[in-house]
C-alpha cells in the first residue's frame, strides 16, 4: 500500500509531475545579472582587496617605466616638380597617388635612408643603440651579471638599425601631401636630432638615386639605340624583298577589292541558279517516267499544245459517242469517228511527252549552270585566299617596320631629353615643420596603465569571488530555493544567535510573537491549505543532512497545531532520535521500535500536558528500522493512529544518510523538506528531492532553516517582511525577550 486510504491517487501523480517539471526548471536555470552581483556584493572586501593589490602592483611597476619621448619633422612630398627621370619611371607608381606617397613613406623607413642617419649621427656609439652599453633589465639585475658579450662591427651595426627601424615611424598626413617623420627615444634631443636628420637623409637618397637612375638610363638608352638603328633598317630590307618576290604591282588591297566584287557577282548568280534549278528539279521529279500521273502534272497538263491535244480527244469522243446512238457500231461514220478519236489520243501522248522532254532538258541545263558558278565561286576564294595570305605577310613586315620606326624616334627623343637634364638636380620633398626636443613623454600612459589594471583586477577579483561561491553552491535567499531547488518555499525561518538557538525546541510555546513561531504559523498555514481535501492528514518532516533543524521544525509544527487540533508527534529517527532530548524526557519510555515489536500502540504514547501534545518516541534503538518501515506493519500503524488524532507530524531521520524517509514518504500525505541556509550544498538537497519525486512522493514545500534575513537582504537583495521590513510589527528584533517586545495592531 503506497499511499493512505484518505489521500486520492491522482494527488500523488499530479504533485510529482508538478515536481519533475519544477525540478527540470531548476537544473536549467542560469544566474542572472543581480545574482552576480549579490555575490560580488557579498564578498566585497576580497573583491577590493584583490583589486587594490593588482592596482599596487601595476603602479609599482609603472614606476620603473622608463619615459619615452616622441619628436616629429613634417615633410612636404612634392611630386608635380620637374625632374631628371618622372616619378613613375622611379617607382612604379602614379606621380599625386596614395600609392605614391605610401611608397615614399616606406623609403623613409628603408634600410639605404636609415644606414645614413646612423652615419651621420655616429649612432653606433650611442648608449642608447649600442648592445654594448645597455644596462641589464629588472630581470638581469635580480639574477646578476655575467661576463660581457663581444660584439663584432657588423652585429653593432645590425643591432643598431633594428632598435632605429623599430623606434622609428612614419605617419603620412591624410588628403594632403605632408608626412610626419616620427621618432620615440627617452632622450628627446636625440629624438629631434634623428628625426630632422631622416628627413634630410630622405631627401639626399631620393636625389642619388634618381641621379644613378639617370646615369643607368642614359647608358642604357644609347646602347638600346643603336640596336633600334640596326632593328629598323632590317625590318625596311625584309619588306622590300619580300614586294620584289611576289612581283607586287598594284597594292594588295586593290586586287582584293576586284576579286571580293567578283565573288559577290558571282555568289549572286549562284544563289538564282540553284533556286532556278530547284524549281525546275521539283517539275522534273514529278514527270519522271517512274511518277505517276505524270500528265496530270500542271507544267504538262496546262501546256498550251497539250491542251489542244486533249481538246481534240474530247471532240473526236463526242462524235464518236453521236455516231453510236445515232448508226450503231456498225456504221462506217462510227468507224471513221472511232478512228479520228484514236488519231487524237496519239496526238496527246506525243504532246505530253514532248512537254516532259523538254522539262528533262530544262532541268540539266540548270544543273550545268549551277555547277559552272560553283566552279567561278571556288575560284574566286582560292583567288582572294591566296591575296590575303600575301596581304597579312606584306602587314606583318609593314607594321614590323612601322613598329621599329616609332620605337627608335621615342628613344632618340628620350637620350636628347636625358642629356640635356644631366646636371638638373630638384629634391622631391622638403622640411615644413623641422622637429624640436620635447617636453611631455609620450609613454608609458601611466595613469590608463593603473586604471586599466584596476579594471582588470576588479574583473579577476569578480571572477574569483563568482568561482568561490559557485563552488560552495548552496542556498543564501529565499528566491534561490525556486531557481535552485525548483520548489515552493513554504516559509524562511530566522536564524537567532546561541542564547537563543537553546530555546528554540520550545519557543512555538514559551516564545509565540518571535518571528520563528510565526514562520512556523506561516509554514503549516501553507501546509494545510494545500491539504484542505485531507480530513486527517499525515505530515513527515525531512532533510538532508544533520543539524539543519528539522527536528525542532517538526516539533514546533507540532506545539502549534496541538493549540486547535489533537496532534501527534512521532520520531521516526529510530537510529539517532532527537525529540526526547529537546523535551527533556528522562529515562527510556517505550517508543516507535517498541510498536513494531508488538507492543500496545496506547502504551507507547507519550503526553505533554504542556503543550497538549501525545508523543510518540523512537524508543529502543533498532538495528533495522528500514525493514520496519517497509513493511506493511507501519501503514497498519498510521491507520490506527490516523483514528486517533486529527494530525500526524513524523520526524523522519536525514534523507542523504539513511534512505528511512522514503518509505515513510510513500505513507503521508506530504513532505516538508528542511533546508538549512548557507549550510547545505544544493547538489546534494536536489538530489534528495529528485530521490522523493523519482517514488511518487509528495513534497509540500522548502523550509528555508536559520535564515540570516539582514545578510540576505544587504548582500543578496532580498526582500523580505521578516526582515527588516517586519522588526517592529512584532517586536524590536526576534532575538529581544518579552519584555522588550511591543506589539502593534
Amino acid at each position: 500500500m503506497n499511499q493512505p486510504s484518505s489521500l486520492p491517487p491522482d494527488v500523488t501523480k499530479r504533485s510529482a509531475g508538478l515536481g519533475s517539471r519544477v525540478g527540470n526548471l531548476a537544473r536549467d536555470a542560469a544566474p542572472t545579472l543581480g545574482a552576480y552581483l549579490n555575490i560580488i556584493r557579498a564578498r566585497k572586501w576580497l573583491v577590493l582587496g584583490i583589486t587594490a593589490l593588482i592596482t599596487a602592483l601595476a603602479a609599482g611597476v609603472v614606476s620603473q617605466m622608463t619615459e619615452i619621448y616622441r619628436a616629429s619633422t613634417t615633410l612636404m612630398v612634392e611630386s608635380t616638380k620637374s625632374k631628371i627621370l618622372s616619378i613613375e619611371e622611379l617607382y612604379g607608381v602614379p606621380a599625386g597617388s596614395r600609392e605614391f606617397f605610401q611608397t615614399q613613406a616606406e623609403f623613409m623607413k628603408s634600410r639605404d635612408v636609415a644606414q645614413r642617419v646612423v652615419t651621420e649621427l655616429d649612432l653606433t656609439t650611442n648608449e642608447l643603440f649600442d648592445p654594448r652599453q645597455a644596462k641589464p633589465g629588472l630581470i638581469g639585475q635580480w639574477i646578476g651579471s655575467s661576463e660581457p658579450r663581444l660584439y663584432t662591427d657588423e652585429e653593432i651595426a645590425e643591432l643598431t638599425l633594428a632598435r632605429f627601424r623599430n623606434d622609428l615611424d612614419i605617419v603620412p598626413v591624410r588628403l594632403s601631401q605632408l608626412v610626419e617623420i616620427r621618432f620615440e627615444s627617452p632622450d628627446p634631443f636625440l629624438a629631434a636630432k634623428i628625426a630632422n636628420q631622416t628627413a634630410e637623409s630622405y631627401i639626399t637618397a631620393d636625389l642619388d638615386a634618381r641621379f644613378d637612375m639617370q646615369q643607368q638610363a642614359s647608358r642604357w638608352l644609347n646602347e638600346r639605340l643603336a640596336q633600334l638603328r640596326l632593328n629598323l633598317e632590317e625590318s625596311e630590307a625584309k619588306l622590300q624583298a619580300y614586294r620584289e618576290e611576289i612581283g607586287l604591282i598594284s597594292t594588295p588591297n586593290e586586287s582584293l577589292g576586284g576579286n571580293v566584287r567578283t565573288l559577290d557577282s558571282a555568289a549572286e548568280k549562284l544563289v538564282q541558279a540553284r533556286i532556278d534549278r530547284a524549281q525546275i528539279e521539283q517539275t522534273y521529279n514529278q514527270v519522271a517516267r517512274t511518277a505517276r500521273n505524270r500528265y496530270d502534272v500542271p507544267a504538262v497538263f496546262n501546256n498550251p499544245s497539250v491542251m489542244g491535244a486533249r481538246e481534240a480527244v474530247r471532240n473526236a469522243e463526242k462524235r464518236m459517242s453521236e455516231a453510236r446512238q445515232n448508226l450503231g457500231t456498225a456504221h462506217p461514220e462510227f468507224l471513221a469517228a472511232q478512228a479520228d478519236l484514236k488519231l487524237a489520243q496519239e496526238n496527246l501522248t506525243r504532246q505530253a511527252e514532248g512537254v516532259i522532254s523538254s522539262i528533262s532538258k530544262q532541268y540539266e541545263v540548270a544543273r550545268n549552270t549551277e555547277r559552272s558558278l560553283e566552279a567561278a565561286v571556288a575560284a574566286t576564294k582560292s583567288d582572294i585566299r591566296d591575296l590575303n595570305r600575301k596581304e597579312g605577310q606584306m602587314n606583318v613586315l609593314e607594321r614590323d617596320v612601322a613598329t621599329n620606326q616609332q620605337i627608335y624616334q621615342t628613344f632618340l627623343a628620350r637620350v636628347k631629353e636625358t642629356d640635356a637634364t644631366a646636371d638638373f638636380r630638384n629634391p622631391i620633398a622638403r622640411v615644413v615643420d623641422p622637429a624640436v626636443p620635447p617636453i611631455i613623454p609620450v609613454k608609458p600612459a601611466k595613469a590608463q596603465i593603473i586604471l586599466l589594471a584596476a579594471l582588470l583586477g576588479s574583473m579577476l577579483a569578480a571572477m574569483i569571488a563568482i568561482a568561490i561561491d559557485q563552488k560552495s553552491a548552496v542556498i543564501r535567499s529565499t528566491d534561490e530555493v525556486e531557481e535552485k531547488l525548483g520548489m515552493p518555499l513554504l516559509v524562511a525561518a530566522p536564524k537567532v544567535d546561541e542564547k537563543m538557538a537553546a530555546q528554540l525546541p520550545r519557543m512555538q510555546h514559551d516564545q509565540p510573537q518571535t518571528l520563528f513561531a510565526e514562520a512556523v504559523r506561516s509554514a503549516l498555514t501553507g501546509i494545510r491549505l494545500s491539504m484542505m481535501h485531507i480530513q486527517k492528514p499525515i505530515i513527515a518532516v525531512t532533510s538532508t543532512m544533520p543539524a539543519e533543524g528539522k527536528s525542532t521544525v517538526a516539533l514546533n509544527m507540532a506545539i502549534e497545531q496541538a493549540r486547535t487540533r489533537k496532534t501527534l508527534l512521532i520520531d521516526a529517527d529510530m537510529r539517532k532520535p532527537s525529540i526526547q532530548k529537546m523535551l527533556g524526557i528522562s529515562g527510556t519510555p517505550k517508543g516507535l521500535s517498541d510498536v513494531f515489536q508488538g507492543a500496545p500502540t496506547n502504551e507507547c504514547i507519550q503526553y505533554a500536558p504542556e503543550f497538549g501534545l501525545s508523543i510518540i518516541l523512537a524508543g529502543n534503538l533498532a538495528k533495522n528500522p528500514h525493514d520496519w518501515l517497509m513493511s506493511p506493519r507501519f501503514n497498519e500503524i498510521l491507520e490506527e493512529l490516523r483514528g486517533m488524532f486529527d494530525m500526524i507530524i513524523i520526524d523522519t531521520p536525514p534523507l542523504e544518510l539513511v534512505s528511512d524517509a522514503l518509505p515513510i514518504g510513500l505513507q503521508v500525505n506530504g513532505v516538508v523538506y528542511v533546508v538549512k541556509s548557507a549550510g547545505t550544498p544544493v547538489p546534494m538537497v536536489r538530489r534528495g528531492i529528485e530521490r522523493m519525486q523519482s517514488a511518487n512522493i509528495n513534497v509540500v514545500g522548502v523550509v528555508l532553516n536559520q535564515h540570516d534575513f539582514t545578510r540576505a537582504g544587504r548582500y543578496y537583495g532580498e526582500y523580505s517582511a521578516y526582515g527588516q521590513y517586519g522588526k517592529g510589527y512584532y517586536g524590536a528584533a526576534y532575538g529581544d525577550p518579552p519584555s522588550s517586545r511591543s506589539v502593534k495592531a
